[in-house]
C-alpha cells in the first residue's frame, strides 16, 4: 500500500484498521506489517499517529493496590510532588517486589514520553521496573547510566544491563559509563572524565528529565563491600559509624551531606548539583532499615518522588 497517495479519510481508516489489529485482535507489528505491504518500524510510527490522532485512546483503571490516603500523609508530611504507596501488608517478600516494580513501571512509562532522558542506577528493585515495562509502540528516548560499573551478585540488576533493556523497550538510545564506580588514582580518575565516550554521556546526563534509583541503608554502605575495600582509606574506616547510608555511589553522613570521606572523591557518577535540576528524582525503596536514608534523602530534595510500600510509608510517618 503506497500511504503517500492516500486520501486523508483513507489514510484515517487505515491507522484505525491497524490500531484494531494491534490493540482487539492481539496481532503483532510484523504480522500487521505483511498484511498493509510495509516495515514493522513503520507500522510502529503508524500505531503512535493513531494515538496522536485519537484513533485510540488509553484509559487506565486504577486498583486499590495503592493506599492513596497513606500517599496523601506522605505529601503533607515530607517535601515529596508525587508518592505511591503499594499495599503489600498480606503479601510475600518476592510478591512485594514484584508489586512495587509494576507500581513503578506503569507510574515511570507515563514519564517515558518521546525525546524524553532517563537516568538509571542498579539494584534489585530498579531492575524489577525496568523488567515491567511495556514494549512502547514508538518512543524513542535516551538512557543514561548513571554511575560507573558495580559487578552484582546478579548481573541483571547492574546498571549498564538496566540501562540496556530499558532502551531496548522505547526504541532507545543508550547512554553508558564504562569504567567503575571507583578510581584510586586521582590524576587516572580526570583523565577518564575527559575521554570523548565518558564525556558524552555526561554531557547527556545534563539533559535528564527523569531519574530512578534507589538508596542504600547503613547495612549496604559501600564501606562495608568487600569489592570496594581496595578504594577505601584508614580515615574512611574510621568514619563508618558516622555514614548511615547511600545514594548514586555517594556515602551520606547522618545528617544526609555528602560525607567527608576519601571514598566520596574517588566516585565516578552524576554530580550532585546536577541531580537538583532533574525533574523527576524517582526512588524505589522500602524496608524498615531503608526509612532512615529515605527520609535524609527526601527531605534533602536528593529526591522528590517516592514509590515504596505501606509497612516503610507507616514507618516514615511514624
Amino acid at each position: 500500500m503506497d500511504f503517500e497517495k492516500l486520501s486523508k479519510k483513507e489514510h484515517r481508516d487505515a491507522l484505525t484498521k491497524m490500531a484494531d489489529m494491534y490493540y482487539n485482535q492481539g496481532k503483532t507489528q510484523m504480522e500487521i506489517a505483511d498484511a498493509f505491504g510495509t516495515t514493522r518500524f513503520k507500522i510502529a510510527r503508524f500505531l503512535q499517529d493513531a494515538r496522536n490522532e485519537q484513533i485510540v485512546e488509553i484509559k487506565i483503571n486504577y486498583s486499590d493496590e495503592q493506599n492513596k490516603t497513606l500517599e496523601e500523609e506522605l505529601l503533607q508530611k515530607y517535601p515529596l510532588k508525587n508518592a505511591i504507596v503499594v499495599n503489600t501488608q498480606y503479601s510475600s517478600y518476592a510478591d512485594s517486589c514484584s508489586k512495587v516494580g509494576q507500581a513503578g513501571a506503569v507510574y515511570l512509562n507515563k514519564l517515558l514520553t518521546e525525546n524524553t532522558t532517563l537516568g538509571i542506577t542498579w539494584g534489585k528493585t530498579i531492575q524489577t521496573v525496568i523488567n515491567k515495562l511495556p514494549q512502547a509502540v514508538h518512543s524513542p528516548i535516551s538512557v543514561v547510566q548513571i554511575g560507573g560499573h558495580i559487578s552484582l551478585a546478579n548481573p541483571s540488576a547492574e546498571s549498564r544491563e538496566l540501562v540496556r533493556a530499558a532502551a531496548f523497550s522505547h526504541f532507545g538510545n543508550p547512554y553508558y559509563m564504562n569504567v567503575p564506580l571507583y578510581i584510586n588514582d586521582p590524576q587516572l580518575r580526570l583523565r577518564l572524565l575527559a575521554e570523548p565516550d565518558l564525556y558524552r554521556t555526561f554531557c547527556k546526563a545534563k539533559d535528564m528529565t527523569v531519574l530512578i534509583t534507589g538508596v542504600g541503608g547503613s547495612s549496604s554502605l559501600p564501606l562495608f563491600n568487600p569489592s570496594f575495600r581496595p578504594y577505601l582509606s584508614a580515615r574512611d574506616m574510621a568514619e563508618t559509624k558516622n555514614c548511615l547510608g547511600s545514594i548514586l555511589g555517594y556515602v551520606l553522613d547522618s545528617q544526609g551531606a555528602i560525607a567527608d570521606i576519601d571514598l566520596n572523591q574517588k566516585v565516578i557518577t552524576l554530580p550532585m548539583e546536577d541531580l537538583f535540576h532533574v525533574p523527576h528524582r524517582i526512588a524505589t525503596s522500602y524496608g524498615r532499615h531503608k526509612v532512615p536514608i529515605i527520609k535524609l534523602a527526601v527531605n534533602r530534595g536528593y529526591i522528590n518522588e517516592l514509590i515504596t510500600d505501606t509497612d516503610t510509608a507507616l514507618l516514615l510517618l511514624d
